[in-house]
């Protein structure tokens, strides 16, 4: 047996938003074993740390990242290099993102289950590992990278993240094929895009018929759907045709969402991804066309966070960051926290998270039984949401009972 015993913490476990100091906690092997508000001895052997009152806390959970989307010219990246060069910037996004706190993620729409296997086995440094592999879209739609002028058919980029997939038969074949190849999610593109070059954002793409065979592919296998969709009329169409989750929904209006709350379906907001590349699009060299969607989004995003919140949805945390904003996905949950508060902002990244994912018995909070994934952070994250995008605050990281990073 291996332990490590947390003294003197500032507890924040995450099941309810009050902090507890102090408190100690035990890891045994990759196991939460004892939290206790009164001090624990120490097993033979054990490992130490002493917190000094710092807060202790989950490792943060990014339920929408890509890390197949490294570049400012995404429809270009798969163009320009070769695949063992895709799979390298993939690993360093993923150890990137593991640095930066978050011990589990969704990769919504680019890499397969071969790094999500590769994870869970140790041979690489990453995250733990959920994967939808390709999106589905239609002919133009947000992951076809044909520019408008291209006449040339949809070549199936294998990291590029979208299968071009038209007619009801189309799309379930290509659902079932993405099944075959053991992903946890299909994700469908239900709208236009603002990295896609040949669709706007506030457009329809996949006809209800379309997204309802992606979901009966899905369902069959015990596994849902997740949409990429913006505007009100592809956020109906998604809950007219089955679609348990969606993302982004920047211009999601009140009617629309009460409509979501009745259908029970999870909403995962991902308002960074916006806010950085309007205000540093320029200095990061993404293309005029996406950045002047971008802009447009992230106008609406906040208020549509707002009108959800009120709506009563189940409210996630992804990050959605591409290119140069890859390492600044905590900034989601400061301006998460501008409309949820800080707590809200905080358990959306962490136990909420856990729960749309599923995995809710294994991470999301600090409890016995739990796995050990956590984090101890010098100072109080619930007085400063901005603390997670300060790497130097994030003093310890633990996966799986192992230290990913310890500063003594």
């Amino acid at each position: 047996m291996r332990y490590i015993l947390f003294q003197n913490a500032t507890l924040l476990d995450c099941r309810s938003a009050e902090p507890r100091y102090p408190a100690w906690l035990l890891v045994e092997d990759n196991v939460i074993r004892e939290i206790s508000e009164s001090p624990l001895k120490a097993p033979q052997g054990a490992i130490t740390v002493d917190c000094k009152g710092k807060t202790l806390m989950p490792g943060l959970i990014d339920a929408h990242m890509h890390a197949n989307l490294f570049s400012a010219d995404l429809p270009g990246q798969t163009r320009q290099n070769l695949p063992s060069m895709i799979v390298i910037k993939c690993l360093e996004i993923l150890e990137d993102t593991l640095l930066q706190g978050f011990t589990s993620v969704l990769d919504a729409g680019g890499i397969d289950a071969g790094f999500r296997d590769a994870q869970a086995r140790g041979l690489i440094r990453a995250p733990r590992l959920q994967v939808c592999g390709h999106s589905l879209t239609q002919s133009g739609g947000h992951a076809d990278p044909r520019l408008p002028t291209e006449i040339t058919p949809p070549a199936e980029h294998y990291f590029a993240g979208g299968i071009v997939a038209d007619g009801v038969d189309a799309v379930r074949k290509a659902a079932r094929e993405e099944l075959r190849k053991g992903v946890d999610y299909i994700k469908i593109m239900a709208a236009g895009g603002c990295a896609s070059p040949a669709d706007e954002p506030d457009t329809v793409q996949y006809s209800i018929e379309e997204m309802s065979a992606a979901v009966e592919a899905a369902d069959a296998v015990g596994k849902i759907v997740l949409a990429h969709c913006y505007s009100p009329r592809s956020l109906r169409r998604c809950a007219e045709a089955g679609v348990k989750r969606v993302e982004h929904g920047n211009f999601m209006d009140r009617e629309t969402a009460l409509i979501l709350k009745e259908k029970g379906i999870l909403y995962c907001p991902t308002i960074a991804t916006y806010d950085i590349m309007a205000r540093r699009g320029e200095e990061f060299g993404i293309p005029s066309y996406f950045l002047r969607k971008m802009k447009i989004a992230n106008e609406r995003a906040l208020e549509a966070l707002a009108v959800a919140q009120e709506a009563g949805l189940v409210i996630g945390s992804g990050s959605d960051m591409v290119g140069p904003g890859q390492p600044f996905k905590a900034n989601e949950l400061e301006l998460q926290s501008r409309v949820m508060g800080p707590a809200g902002a905080l358990l959306a990244a962490t136990k909420t998270n856990a729960e749309i994912l599923g995995v809710i018995g294994r991470v999301g909070t600090l409890e016995p039984g739990k796995l050990a994934d956590l984090l101890v952070i010098d100072g109080n994250p619930l007085e400063n949401m901005a603390i997670f995008q300060d790497r130097n605050k994030i003093q310890i990281i633990m996966q799986d009972g192992k230290f990913i990073k310890k500063i003594d």
